[in-house]
């Protein structure tokens, strides 16, 4: 039985056209009245959502997926009716909650017991259900010998444990999630998706905004990716995510492609040391970004140094498309370099052979520090690689793609 109808659902906004009180409109019918194309400006629609259709089953967990602006948000504020649809028809059935706003309704002086009550009504329990609920809200929190303190001296990694585990605990048909499960430290982010386990084994349906995608593969039973207010592909979520992933590299690599190779140093840095070009070369020193795992790359670095610099450390950082560092390089070990001084216009490079990376897109950051104390002169980002192969879904399928042999089961000891 289905318990979410999103039937041919539009959802735009008319850019520019935010204004609220008469101070802001008087203004403005000035500036179209004197400007050739200030009414045009105000025709324009951006749809955040177009004739989007979808059914989502009691019981189940449905994850969406897609890059800032496809309209992820747009359809839970439709859901839970903080925003109302141009066209289509949407049903729903049963109580309903949204992890969207941690927090919405705290008062900084209020204490964090005075709190729960408070953000518990706002999300729509009443106070026998807070009463019931309270001490497992504490709990999960771990917020016992600070819940009768004001939050306003809470951290705010204390705040949006107590606004979690309030929202966390609210009994509800069907839960609305946005990107919660990234709140607090590690050992919170842990507890949190167990808690949202038990609440999807307990028969809860859920629609979970997610750009961990970790945590939409394990979490979810099925995807699809939105992609300027369309569903671009639906299905298992692994699959999905596959080609969320492999696009949004493609995308990346063809921008550093144009943007990149064959640019030449721009030594104008207004008196400042800077990073003026970072070239990507294979073995041969040609500019490439497309290499196999077990190439090499020379990364060479044009840097200005108006001024000299004694104690020079050269470092280089390479990361993993979602952030992670799998290679922090420097030259402290590197006799020729150790204890130069650079000044005027030069460069400064590195070889790694082999990269050993798993098929992926990496990015490249550059940076110029001192030896002896923690000072950054100039820093450079943003030239970007891509390792050859099929870019796996799973987040924890590793960095490194070492050369390996497996050895025949006769053949151990």
């Amino acid at each position: 039985m289905a318990v979410i109808e999103f039937d041919h659902v539009s959802k735009g906004y008319r850019l520019g056209a935010s204004r609220t009180s008469l101070r802001e409109t008087v203004p403005h019918l000035a500036s179209k009245l004197f400007s050739r194309n200030g009414a045009h400006a105000d025709n324009q629609i951006f749809w955040a959502l177009d004739d989007v259709s979808f059914n989502v089953e009691q019981g189940e967990v449905l994850g969406i997926i897609g890059h800032n602006g496809a309209g992820k948000s747009t359809i839970l504020k439709l859901l839970s009716k903080v925003t109302y649809p141009d066209s289509g028809n949407i049903k729903t059935k049963g109580r309903m909650a949204a992890l969207i706003e941690l927090g919405a309704g705290f008062h900084p002086d209020l204490s964090g017991r005075e709190n729960v009550y408070l953000n518990g009504s706002i999300l729509g329990l009443k106070r026998h259900e807070i009463d019931a609920q309270f001490d497992n809200i504490v709990e999960f929190a771990g917020l016992e010998k600070f819940i009768d303190t004001p939050i306003k001296r809470y951290s705010s990694g204390m705040y949006v444990r107590l606004a979690f585990a309030v929202a966390a605990h609210v009994r509800a048909d069907i839960l609305l999630v946005d990107e919660v499960l990234s709140v607090g430290d590690m050992a919170f982010q842990q507890k949190s998706l167990a808690k949202m386990n038990e609440l999807r084994d307990s028969g809860a349906t859920i629609i979970f905004i997610s750009h961990n995608m970790w945590s939409v593969s394990r979490f979810c039973r099925r995807t699809f990716l939105l992609n300027k207010g369309h569903i671009e592909a639906e299905g298992n979520p692994d699959e999905i995510i596959e080609i969320y992933r492999r696009k949004e590299r493609e995308d990346l690599l063809n921008k550093t492609r144009s943007a990149e190779i064959g640019t030449e140093p721009d030594n104008q840095t207004n008196g400042e040391t800077a990073i003026t070009q970072v070239e990507l070369l294979d073995k041969y020193r040609q500019p490439k970004n497309q290499f196999d795992s077990q190439e090499g790359l020379f990364i060479c670095a044009h840097y200005v140094a108006p001024d000299p610099i004694e104690s020079p450390r050269f470092l280089i950082r390479i990361r993993r498309a979602d952030g992670l560092i799998c290679y922090n390089l420097s030259n402290k070990n590197g006799p020729e370099f150790t204890q130069r001084q650079i000044h005027g216009v030069g460069t400064f490079q590195v070889y790694v052979d082999p990269l050993q990376l798993v098929p992926d897109i990496y990015s490249v950051d550059v940076f110029i520090a001192d030896a002896e104390k923690p000072l950054v002169y100039a820093s450079r980002s943003g030239e970007i690689f891509h390792i050859n192969g099929n870019v796996s879904s799973n987040d924890t399928a590793g960095i490194f793609e070492p050369h390996s042999e497996w050895i025949p089961e006769r053949n151990c000891l």
